[in-house]
Protein backbone atom coordinates (compact mmCIF):
# COMPACT_ATOMS: atom_id res chain seq x y z
CA UNK A 1 0.00 0.00 0.00
CA UNK A 2 1.59 3.50 -0.66
CA UNK A 3 2.19 5.74 2.14
CA UNK A 4 -0.48 7.65 3.27
CA UNK A 5 -2.75 4.85 1.92
CA UNK A 6 -4.01 3.44 5.15
CA UNK A 7 -4.71 6.88 6.64
CA UNK A 8 -6.73 7.59 3.27
CA UNK A 9 -8.77 3.94 4.26
CA UNK A 10 -9.39 5.04 7.90
CA UNK A 11 -10.46 8.60 7.36
CA UNK A 12 -13.40 6.78 4.30
CA UNK A 13 -14.46 4.67 7.22
CA UNK A 14 -14.96 6.73 9.63
CA UNK A 15 -16.70 9.12 7.10
CA UNK A 16 -18.69 5.73 6.34
CA UNK A 17 -19.66 5.16 9.63
CA UNK A 18 -21.14 8.69 9.91
CA UNK A 19 -23.46 7.91 6.33
CA UNK A 20 -25.99 9.76 7.64
CA UNK A 21 -24.81 13.41 7.09
CA UNK A 22 -24.21 12.64 3.12
CA UNK A 23 -25.45 10.05 0.67
CA UNK A 24 -22.88 7.68 -0.67
CA UNK A 25 -23.94 7.28 -4.79
CA UNK A 26 -22.18 4.91 -6.80
CA UNK A 27 -20.22 5.69 -9.81
CA UNK A 28 -22.96 4.34 -12.28
CA UNK A 29 -25.56 6.91 -10.51
CA UNK A 30 -23.62 9.79 -11.10
CA UNK A 31 -22.96 8.97 -14.85
CA UNK A 32 -26.32 8.95 -15.64
CA UNK A 33 -27.07 11.56 -14.07
CA UNK A 34 -24.33 13.67 -16.46
CA UNK A 35 -25.56 11.76 -19.50
CA UNK A 36 -22.05 9.81 -19.46
CA UNK A 37 -19.87 13.26 -18.05
CA UNK A 38 -21.44 15.10 -21.71
CA UNK A 39 -19.28 18.15 -22.89
CA UNK A 40 -22.90 19.42 -22.69
CA UNK A 41 -23.13 19.12 -19.02
CA UNK A 42 -19.35 20.70 -18.12
CA UNK A 43 -20.17 23.74 -16.63
CA UNK A 44 -16.63 24.34 -15.28
CA UNK A 45 -13.02 22.66 -15.13
CA UNK A 46 -9.84 23.39 -12.79
CA UNK A 47 -6.79 22.25 -12.67
CA UNK A 48 -7.94 19.88 -10.36
CA UNK A 49 -11.39 18.81 -11.19
CA UNK A 50 -14.38 19.45 -13.71
CA UNK A 51 -17.80 20.12 -12.60
CA UNK A 52 -20.67 19.27 -14.65
CA UNK A 53 -24.90 19.35 -14.09
CA UNK A 54 -26.76 16.39 -13.29
CA UNK A 55 -30.11 15.32 -12.64
CA UNK A 56 -30.55 12.86 -10.17
CA UNK A 57 -33.20 9.79 -10.07
CA UNK A 58 -35.69 11.93 -7.79
CA UNK A 59 -35.39 15.13 -10.82
CA UNK A 60 -32.98 17.07 -8.63
CA UNK A 61 -30.69 18.86 -10.54
CA UNK A 62 -27.16 18.86 -8.63
CA UNK A 63 -23.51 19.87 -9.62
CA UNK A 64 -20.95 17.08 -9.43
CA UNK A 65 -17.71 17.64 -9.11
CA UNK A 66 -15.23 15.44 -10.37
CA UNK A 67 -11.03 15.05 -9.80
CA UNK A 68 -9.19 14.35 -12.25
CA UNK A 69 -7.28 11.40 -12.64
CA UNK A 70 -3.74 12.83 -13.07
CA UNK A 71 -1.64 11.85 -10.38
CA UNK A 72 -1.55 15.43 -7.88
CA UNK A 73 0.45 14.64 -4.72
CA UNK A 74 -1.80 14.23 -2.04
CA UNK A 75 -5.17 14.16 -4.42
CA UNK A 76 -7.15 11.34 -2.29
CA UNK A 77 -6.46 13.29 1.21
CA UNK A 78 -7.40 17.00 -0.66
CA UNK A 79 -10.86 14.73 -1.47
CA UNK A 80 -11.33 13.24 1.84
CA UNK A 81 -10.74 16.56 3.57
CA UNK A 82 -13.35 18.60 1.50
CA UNK A 83 -15.65 15.85 2.27
CA UNK A 84 -15.14 15.69 5.73
CA UNK A 85 -14.64 19.52 6.13
CA UNK A 86 -18.00 20.05 4.26
CA UNK A 87 -20.55 17.32 5.62
CA UNK A 88 -19.99 19.27 8.93
CA UNK A 89 -20.70 22.61 7.91
CA UNK A 90 -24.11 24.45 8.26
CA UNK A 91 -24.61 27.92 6.63
CA UNK A 92 -26.54 29.88 4.13
CA UNK A 93 -23.70 31.01 2.52
CA UNK A 94 -21.68 27.88 2.39
CA UNK A 95 -22.41 25.34 -0.52
CA UNK A 96 -24.24 22.12 1.03
CA UNK A 97 -22.61 18.72 0.30
CA UNK A 98 -25.23 16.55 -0.63
CA UNK A 99 -23.11 13.40 -1.20
CA UNK A 100 -20.02 11.64 -2.65
CA UNK A 101 -18.50 8.86 -4.45
CA UNK A 102 -15.65 6.94 -3.64
CA UNK A 103 -14.98 3.64 -6.15
CA UNK A 104 -12.01 1.78 -7.87
CA UNK A 105 -12.73 1.62 -11.94
CA UNK A 106 -10.04 0.65 -13.94
CA UNK A 107 -6.96 0.40 -11.36
CA UNK A 108 -7.61 4.22 -10.85
CA UNK A 109 -9.49 5.67 -7.98
CA UNK A 110 -13.36 7.79 -9.03
CA UNK A 111 -13.24 10.81 -6.12
CA UNK A 112 -16.82 12.81 -7.15
CA UNK A 113 -18.56 15.21 -4.50
CA UNK A 114 -22.49 15.60 -5.00
CA UNK A 115 -23.27 19.59 -4.37
CA UNK A 116 -26.50 21.83 -4.78
CA UNK A 117 -26.93 23.47 -8.26
CA UNK A 118 -25.95 26.63 -8.34
CA UNK A 119 -27.85 28.11 -11.84
CA UNK A 120 -25.74 31.10 -11.39
CA UNK A 121 -22.67 29.94 -11.58
CA UNK A 122 -19.64 31.63 -10.31
CA UNK A 123 -19.45 35.27 -9.23
CA UNK A 124 -16.42 35.63 -11.98
CA UNK A 125 -18.79 34.04 -14.57
CA UNK A 126 -21.44 36.54 -13.66
CA UNK A 127 -19.01 39.87 -13.59
CA UNK A 128 -17.79 38.61 -17.28
CA UNK A 129 -21.08 39.30 -18.80
CA UNK A 130 -21.52 37.55 -22.28
CA UNK A 131 -22.77 39.20 -25.17
CA UNK A 132 -26.21 40.24 -24.86
CA UNK A 133 -26.09 39.51 -20.92
CA UNK A 134 -27.49 41.77 -17.59
CA UNK A 135 -24.53 43.30 -15.64
CA UNK A 136 -24.60 42.47 -11.57
CA UNK A 137 -26.60 46.13 -10.35
CA UNK A 138 -24.55 47.61 -7.41
CA UNK A 139 -27.32 46.19 -4.77
CA UNK A 140 -26.47 43.00 -5.12
CA UNK A 141 -22.95 43.57 -5.15
CA UNK A 142 -22.69 44.79 -1.92
CA UNK A 143 -25.20 42.09 -0.93
CA UNK A 144 -22.54 39.15 -2.45
CA UNK A 145 -19.91 40.96 -1.22
CA UNK A 146 -21.72 40.86 2.41
CA UNK A 147 -22.95 36.76 1.88
CA UNK A 148 -19.15 35.83 1.31
CA UNK A 149 -17.63 37.74 3.94
CA UNK A 150 -20.53 35.70 6.50
CA UNK A 151 -19.88 32.89 4.95
CA UNK A 152 -16.12 33.38 5.72
CA UNK A 153 -16.86 34.65 9.24
CA UNK A 154 -18.86 31.54 10.24
CA UNK A 155 -15.79 29.97 8.54
CA UNK A 156 -13.62 31.65 10.50
CA UNK A 157 -15.28 31.60 14.08
CA UNK A 158 -18.36 29.35 14.32
CA UNK A 159 -17.84 25.98 12.85
CA UNK A 160 -16.16 23.01 14.87
CA UNK A 161 -13.39 23.20 14.41
CA UNK A 162 -12.38 26.15 12.89
CA UNK A 163 -11.50 26.60 9.17
CA UNK A 164 -9.03 28.63 7.15
CA UNK A 165 -10.05 28.45 3.39
CA UNK A 166 -7.03 29.21 1.56
CA UNK A 167 -8.18 29.42 -1.69
CA UNK A 168 -10.71 32.51 -1.72
CA UNK A 169 -11.23 33.44 -4.91
CA UNK A 170 -14.44 34.77 -7.30
CA UNK A 171 -14.61 31.41 -9.02
CA UNK A 172 -14.87 29.42 -5.77
CA UNK A 173 -18.01 31.74 -4.90
CA UNK A 174 -21.31 30.28 -6.59
CA UNK A 175 -24.56 32.23 -6.73
CA UNK A 176 -27.93 30.43 -6.71
CA UNK A 177 -31.03 31.77 -8.80
CA UNK A 178 -31.40 34.83 -6.13
CA UNK A 179 -27.82 35.73 -6.46
CA UNK A 180 -27.03 34.84 -2.82
CA UNK A 181 -23.55 34.08 -2.46
CA UNK A 182 -22.17 30.79 -1.01
CA UNK A 183 -19.03 29.53 -0.70
CA UNK A 184 -17.75 26.23 -2.33
CA UNK A 185 -13.97 24.66 -2.95
CA UNK A 186 -12.86 23.25 0.37
CA UNK A 187 -10.10 21.06 -1.08
CA UNK A 188 -7.31 23.18 0.15
CA UNK A 189 -8.78 24.55 3.48
CA UNK A 190 -7.53 23.72 6.71
CA UNK A 191 -8.59 22.53 10.18
CA UNK A 192 -7.75 25.28 12.89
CA UNK A 193 -6.96 23.67 16.75
CA UNK A 194 -7.83 25.67 19.47
CA UNK A 195 -5.04 28.80 19.66
CA UNK A 196 -3.02 27.50 16.36
CA UNK A 197 -1.47 30.13 13.90
CA UNK A 198 -3.25 28.59 11.02
CA UNK A 199 0.50 28.24 8.90
CA UNK A 200 0.73 26.00 5.73
CA UNK A 201 3.81 24.65 4.48
CA UNK A 202 6.91 27.14 4.88
CA UNK A 203 8.11 25.82 1.36
CA UNK A 204 7.18 27.85 -1.63
CA UNK A 205 6.50 24.97 -3.38
CA UNK A 206 4.04 24.21 -1.69
CA UNK A 207 2.26 27.52 -1.60
CA UNK A 208 -1.48 26.81 -1.89
CA UNK A 209 -3.75 29.23 -3.24
CA UNK A 210 -4.30 31.15 -6.96
CA UNK A 211 -2.14 34.00 -7.68
CA UNK A 212 -3.59 37.10 -7.80
CA UNK A 213 -5.20 36.46 -4.53
CA UNK A 214 -1.97 35.70 -2.67
CA UNK A 215 -1.49 37.70 0.44
CA UNK A 216 2.13 38.78 0.45
CA UNK A 217 3.14 36.56 3.43
CA UNK A 218 1.76 33.90 1.31
CA UNK A 219 3.85 34.41 -1.51
CA UNK A 220 6.76 35.66 0.59
CA UNK A 221 6.94 32.65 3.42
CA UNK A 222 4.84 30.11 2.46
CA UNK A 223 2.75 30.42 5.73
CA UNK A 224 -1.13 31.70 5.71
CA UNK A 225 -3.67 32.37 8.41
CA UNK A 226 -6.97 33.80 8.67
CA UNK A 227 -6.02 37.41 7.70
CA UNK A 228 -4.40 35.85 4.49
CA UNK A 229 -8.51 34.77 3.76
CA UNK A 230 -9.21 38.78 4.34
CA UNK A 231 -6.37 39.85 1.87
CA UNK A 232 -8.06 37.51 -0.21
CA UNK A 233 -11.36 38.63 -0.04
CA UNK A 234 -10.67 42.36 -0.22
CA UNK A 235 -9.20 41.09 -3.91
CA UNK A 236 -12.80 39.61 -4.52
CA UNK A 237 -14.23 42.83 -3.18
CA UNK A 238 -12.05 44.22 -5.85
CA UNK A 239 -13.40 42.32 -8.77
CA UNK A 240 -16.96 43.12 -7.48
CA UNK A 241 -16.05 47.22 -7.81
CA UNK A 242 -14.47 47.38 -10.81
CA UNK A 243 -15.39 43.64 -12.75
CA UNK A 244 -11.35 42.85 -13.33
CA UNK A 245 -9.93 39.80 -13.08
CA UNK A 246 -7.31 39.47 -10.42
CA UNK A 247 -4.82 39.46 -13.28
CA UNK A 248 -5.75 41.32 -16.37
CA UNK A 249 -4.19 42.17 -19.36
CA UNK A 250 -3.50 46.25 -19.69
CA UNK A 251 -2.63 48.20 -22.85
CA UNK A 252 0.89 47.78 -24.03
CA UNK A 253 1.89 45.98 -20.75
CA UNK A 254 1.16 42.65 -20.46
CA UNK A 255 -0.72 41.73 -17.59
CA UNK A 256 -0.98 43.62 -14.64
CA UNK A 257 -2.32 42.87 -10.90
CA UNK A 258 -5.45 44.04 -10.06
CA UNK A 259 -4.29 45.01 -6.19
CA UNK A 260 -1.49 47.07 -7.61
CA UNK A 261 -3.33 48.79 -10.65
CA UNK A 262 -5.94 50.01 -8.04
CA UNK A 263 -3.74 50.72 -5.05
CA UNK A 264 -3.71 54.83 -6.29
CA UNK A 265 -7.22 54.90 -6.68
CA UNK A 266 -8.02 53.75 -3.63
CA UNK A 267 -6.51 57.08 -1.67
CA UNK A 268 -8.30 59.47 -3.70
CA UNK A 269 -12.43 60.66 -2.97
CA UNK A 270 -12.09 61.75 -6.68
CA UNK A 271 -10.41 58.68 -8.38
CA UNK A 272 -12.31 56.19 -6.27
CA UNK A 273 -15.97 57.17 -7.60
CA UNK A 274 -14.86 57.49 -11.20
CA UNK A 275 -11.94 55.46 -12.22
CA UNK A 276 -12.84 51.99 -10.22
CA UNK A 277 -16.25 51.09 -10.95
CA UNK A 278 -16.95 48.54 -13.49
CA UNK A 279 -18.27 50.38 -16.94
CA UNK A 280 -21.21 48.28 -16.75
CA UNK A 281 -22.68 49.33 -13.90
CA UNK A 282 -23.28 52.99 -15.57
CA UNK A 283 -22.90 55.02 -13.05
CA UNK A 284 -25.58 53.52 -11.27
CA UNK A 285 -24.70 53.03 -7.60
CA UNK A 286 -24.44 56.17 -4.59
CA UNK A 287 -21.06 57.84 -4.58
CA UNK A 288 -20.78 57.29 -0.64
CA UNK A 289 -21.48 53.64 -0.40
CA UNK A 290 -18.47 53.14 -3.37
CA UNK A 291 -16.18 54.67 -1.10
CA UNK A 292 -16.78 52.76 1.75
CA UNK A 293 -16.75 49.34 -0.12
CA UNK A 294 -13.46 50.61 -1.73
CA UNK A 295 -11.85 52.00 1.46
CA UNK A 296 -13.10 48.33 3.45
CA UNK A 297 -11.23 46.65 0.64
CA UNK A 298 -8.37 48.91 0.89
CA UNK A 299 -7.82 47.79 4.30
CA UNK A 300 -8.07 44.18 3.76
CA UNK A 301 -5.54 44.47 1.27
CA UNK A 302 -2.96 46.20 3.72
CA UNK A 303 0.67 45.00 3.74
CA UNK A 304 0.48 43.94 7.64
CA UNK A 305 -1.54 41.35 8.22
CA UNK A 306 -2.62 42.32 12.01
CA UNK A 307 -3.32 45.56 10.15
CA UNK A 308 -6.61 44.00 8.31
CA UNK A 309 -9.84 43.78 9.99
CA UNK A 310 -11.35 40.24 11.07
CA UNK A 311 -14.37 39.09 9.32
CA UNK A 312 -16.59 39.76 11.63
CA UNK A 313 -15.51 43.28 11.33
CA UNK A 314 -16.04 43.18 7.41
CA UNK A 315 -19.42 42.28 8.15
CA UNK A 316 -20.43 45.09 10.50
CA UNK A 317 -19.31 47.66 8.00
CA UNK A 318 -21.32 45.86 4.72
CA UNK A 319 -24.15 44.91 7.10
CA UNK A 320 -25.01 48.45 7.11
CA UNK A 321 -25.60 49.68 3.91
CA UNK A 322 -26.69 45.82 2.17
CA UNK A 323 -29.56 46.72 0.10
CA UNK A 324 -32.75 45.50 1.98
CA UNK A 325 -31.15 45.26 5.40
CA UNK A 326 -32.66 46.60 8.46
CA UNK A 327 -31.20 49.18 10.25
CA UNK A 328 -31.32 49.63 13.85
CA UNK A 329 -30.05 52.80 13.67
CA UNK A 330 -30.11 56.11 11.62
CA UNK A 331 -27.04 55.70 9.66
CA UNK A 332 -25.58 59.46 8.78
CA UNK A 333 -22.30 59.37 6.80
CA UNK A 334 -19.56 61.67 5.95
CA UNK A 335 -16.73 60.53 3.73
CA UNK A 336 -13.47 62.55 3.36
CA UNK A 337 -9.63 61.34 2.08
CA UNK A 338 -6.56 61.57 3.13
CA UNK A 339 -3.32 61.56 2.09
CA UNK A 340 -1.98 58.21 3.28
CA UNK A 341 0.92 55.72 1.70
CA UNK A 342 0.21 53.02 -0.57
CA UNK A 343 -0.94 49.68 0.16
CA UNK A 344 1.92 47.68 1.25
CA UNK A 345 3.63 50.76 2.32
CA UNK A 346 5.23 51.09 5.61
CA UNK A 347 5.87 54.86 6.31
CA UNK A 348 7.78 56.26 9.06
CA UNK A 349 7.00 54.77 12.68
CA UNK A 350 9.15 56.88 14.20
CA UNK A 351 7.91 60.12 12.66
CA UNK A 352 4.39 59.11 13.58
CA UNK A 353 5.23 58.51 17.58
CA UNK A 354 7.05 62.24 17.38
CA UNK A 355 3.85 63.10 16.73
CA UNK A 356 1.97 61.48 18.97
CA UNK A 357 0.13 58.62 16.84
CA UNK A 358 0.57 54.81 17.69
CA UNK A 359 2.51 53.71 14.51
CA UNK A 360 0.22 49.75 15.69
CA UNK A 361 -3.08 51.28 14.58
CA UNK A 362 -2.64 53.64 11.58
CA UNK A 363 0.51 54.76 9.21
CA UNK A 364 -2.11 57.50 8.08
CA UNK A 365 -1.31 61.17 8.64
CA UNK A 366 -5.18 61.64 9.45
CA UNK A 367 -7.65 59.06 11.36
CA UNK A 368 -11.08 58.34 10.61
CA UNK A 369 -12.97 55.37 11.97
CA UNK A 370 -16.19 53.13 11.56
CA UNK A 371 -18.15 53.30 14.36
CA UNK A 372 -20.95 50.13 14.69
CA UNK A 373 -22.95 50.37 17.54
CA UNK A 374 -25.05 46.97 17.91
CA UNK A 375 -25.92 44.05 20.22
CA UNK A 376 -23.68 41.09 20.77
CA UNK A 377 -24.86 38.49 17.83
CA UNK A 378 -25.51 34.95 19.13
CA UNK A 379 -25.32 32.19 16.50
CA UNK A 380 -27.94 29.25 16.63
CA UNK A 381 -28.55 26.93 14.03
CA UNK A 382 -32.10 29.07 13.29
CA UNK A 383 -30.26 32.40 12.67
CA UNK A 384 -27.69 31.27 9.63
CA UNK A 385 -26.87 34.88 9.22
CA UNK A 386 -25.36 35.56 12.85
CA UNK A 387 -22.31 34.15 14.26
CA UNK A 388 -21.53 33.63 17.87
CA UNK A 389 -18.18 35.74 18.22
CA UNK A 390 -18.64 37.14 21.82
CA UNK A 391 -17.58 40.38 20.58
CA UNK A 392 -18.42 43.70 22.55
CA UNK A 393 -21.33 45.61 22.13
CA UNK A 394 -18.95 48.43 21.10
CA UNK A 395 -16.71 47.79 17.64
CA UNK A 396 -14.58 50.36 16.42
CA UNK A 397 -13.23 49.31 13.19
CA UNK A 398 -9.80 51.98 12.23
CA UNK A 399 -10.18 53.37 9.04
CA UNK A 400 -8.57 56.27 7.24
CA UNK A 401 -11.09 57.36 5.07
CA UNK A 402 -14.15 56.95 6.05
CA UNK A 403 -16.65 58.28 9.08
CA UNK A 404 -19.92 56.62 9.93
CA UNK A 405 -21.62 58.04 13.02
CA UNK A 406 -24.54 56.00 14.83
CA UNK A 407 -27.51 58.43 16.14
Amino acid sequence: MEKGGLAYVLRRSTLLKNRALTTSFSYAELERATGGFSEENLVGSGGSSDVYRGRLTDGRFVAIKKLKLAGCPGADSEFMTEIELISKLNHRHVVPLLGYCVERRQKSSQRLLVLEYMPNGSLRDSLDVQSGGKPIDWGARVGIALGVARGLEYLHEAAAPRILHRDVKSGNILLDDLFTAKITDLGMAKRLTSGELAGCSSSPARMLGTFGYFAPECAITGRASLKSDVFSFGVVVLELITGRRPIHRAKNQGEESLVIWAAPLLRSSKLAPSELPDPLLRGSFPEEEMLIIARLARECLQWDADSRPSMSEVVQVLSAIAPGRPRRRTLSTSVTMSSSPDIGESGSEAELELRGVNPGVTRATALTAITVLTPPRRWTADDEESVDLTEPQFKSFIQEVVCITIQ
